[in-house]
């Protein structure tokens, strides 16, 4: 029988022992341009991302996705799948959520090379109006399981969410990003969630 992947296997283990499947479930997608960090006209990449997350009665999370990287001027590329499971809090006027997962890294140049990875998020939103909310910050701690990949890549990221009604909301962030210490990147982030 063929083995699981560490991605799935990690779903799996998420699955079974989250509580029975209640509370809502959201879908989305985002698009980010990232700019060089020194000159912001110019492009880096363009990221595609895909997401699947639920949210429990209990407020354990869990959630999915894949994103594809388009390198600018080349014909290189590169795909992260990766799954997670964290744990939403709220205050009376904040809403913490911290996730802990794991990802495949997919590499498409003249060295291809795939590795397996480890992340940690941790996000802040607070209420502005009854349609908007403002996610203070949205941290992310990411690292190769083989440090020799050099894939040290924190991201801070801060934006607005825009609830058009009950289940659809429109995203706006800004992102900086480091890799192994120096900066990377400066990212757009657009996205769209339908919940349900």
């Amino acid at each position: 029988m063929k083995r699981m992947g560490p991605v799935a296997a990690f779903l799996v283990g998420a699955l079974a022992v989250t509580p029975a499947w209640a509370g809502s479930t959201t879908i989305g997608g985002t698009v980010t341009t990232e700019r060089d960090p020194d000159h912001f006209g110019t492009t880096k990449s363009t990221d595609w991302d895909l997401s699947l997350s639920h949210v429990f009665d209990n407020n354990v999370v869990i959630s999915g996705g894949a994103k594809y990287y388009d390198t600018a001027h080349t014909s290189d590329y590169k795909v992260n799948v990766q799954a997670a499971i964290g744990y939403t809090h709220k205050f009376d006027k904040l809403s913490l959520t911290g996730m802990a997962g794991i990802g495949q890294h997919f590499i498409e140049n003249d060295d291809s090379s795939n590795f397996t990875y480890y992340y940690f998020t941790v996000s802040a939103e607070v209420p502005l109006t009854q349609s908007v909310s403002w996610t203070i910050a949205r941290l992310r701690y990411r690292n190769a399981f083989d440090t020799a990949n050099d894939y040290d890549t924190p991201e801070i990221a801060t934006g607005l969410n825009f609830h058009l009604d009950a289940h659809n909301t429109l995203t706006v962030f800004v992102e900086r990003d480091w890799t192994d210490g120096e900066p990377s990147y400066n990212g757009l982030e657009f996205g769209f969630k339908h919940s349900f």
